[in-house]
């Protein structure tokens, strides 16, 4: 990409960014004056200017790592503090004063959020959950980041846990369709997937492949029983949506990322491991290859949230091609040790 295109790209993040939050605003403030048709069109045109910025930053993400990414971010987030606005017009009613204050706060809290991954990523391939917990919450009453457990109410604005949005290390479904795939694509991705592991550790020997990048973190060996799981729970989960009659609710007995855990993984030979992944994605590609357009919209609610096939699909393709992705790093660093 020539220069001239990648600013103009860079001009249509920001300005699109910028739209995105001004337009819902402006929406909110339209209905609480009862202009509800105002607000629908502020609303299209915020989704409309969201997606023309995810666009244009998609096209920049190769150009892009995470730690330029982050290392922008903390940039912005110290530019310009909420101090400085507050000393410059100190003019402000009790109210403003106070939520100018939470601003500071919160801004304090993802710069430390960020520094940690930074300084993380500085010595890792990934930010390790040691640095970083699992689980974040960020409230949408005034962007305050919890992290571990959903607290009961903000400690900045006093916001109830439920207006809490949960970050974990997955995404299944967005406002932004982040990585949605088509069925076919889904396909293929899934097909191709035990083909690659079978090639990325051919030649890796069993203690290799049982070896732990850091404490906590899994061997290839662990993220190859968990990709066999998550398969299994793909198929049970998109047997229920078919099966039952409305918006069922799937279960969930457990975590994906802990159903692999206790049932001896680690201790499989190579080729064990490779013949159950075959067979659980051998199954999975019966579903998907079966489904009709009409199942594929089929939806069922998961955790208290809606959910499609085509969300499952795309989730269970993206997910294997992250922890592809693992695997890649954890192998070509074993062959240059």
């Amino acid at each position: 990409m020539n220069s001239d295109l990648k600013h103009q790209m860079l001009i249509e993040v920001q300005k699109g960014g910028q739209a995105y939050v001004r337009n819902l605003a402006m929406a909110e403030a339209a209905v609480l004056n009862g202009q509800f048709n105002v607000a629908k069109v502020l609303r299209a045109s915020a989704h409309a200017q969201r997606i023309l910025a995810t666009q244009a930053a998609r096209l920049l993400a190769a150009s892009w790592d995470a730690v330029n990414v982050l290392e922008i971010i903390l940039t912005e987030l110290e530019e310009g503090t909420t101090t400085e606005v507050l000393t410059a017009a100190p003019d402000f009613d009790s109210a403003t004063e106070a939520r100018l204050k939470q601003f500071t706060v919160v801004r304090e809290r993802l710069r430390d959020l960020i520094r940690r991954s930074l300084t993380s990523l500085s010595r890792n391939d990934d930010v390790l959950e040691g640095d970083v917990p699992q689980s974040l919450w960020g409230c949408y009453g005034c962007g305050y980041i919890a992290e571990v457990e959903l607290p009961d109410a903000c400690p900045i604005c006093g916001a109830l846990g439920v207006e809490f949005e949960w970050f974990g290390p997955f995404y299944s479904k967005t406002l932004e369709h982040l990585g949605q795939l088509t069925p076919p694509e889904i396909s293929a991705t899934l097909d191709a997937i035990p083909g690659q592991v079978a090639s990325l550790i051919a030649e890796v020997g069993d203690a290799e492949l049982r070896r732990k990048p850091s404490e906590g973190e899994w061997c290839v060996k662990e993220i190859i029983g968990h990709m066999i799981e998550t398969d299994r729970l793909f198929s049970q989960r998109v047997k229920v949506m078919l099966e039952e009659q409305g918006i069922p609710v799937i279960p969930r007995p457990a975590p994906p990322w802990k159903l692999h855990e206790g049932k001896g993984y680690e201790e499989l030979s190579a080729g064990e491991l490779l013949e159950r992944l075959q067979q659980a994605r051998s199954e999975s590609l019966v579903v998907v290859r079966g489904l009709t357009p009409q199942q594929w919209i089929r939806q069922g609610t998961l955790s208290g949230t809606t959910t499609s096939v085509l969300d499952l699909g795309s989730w269970l393709a993206n997910h294997d091609r992250g922890h592809m992705a693992q695997i890649r790093r954890l192998t070509e660093a074993r062959m240059h040790e």
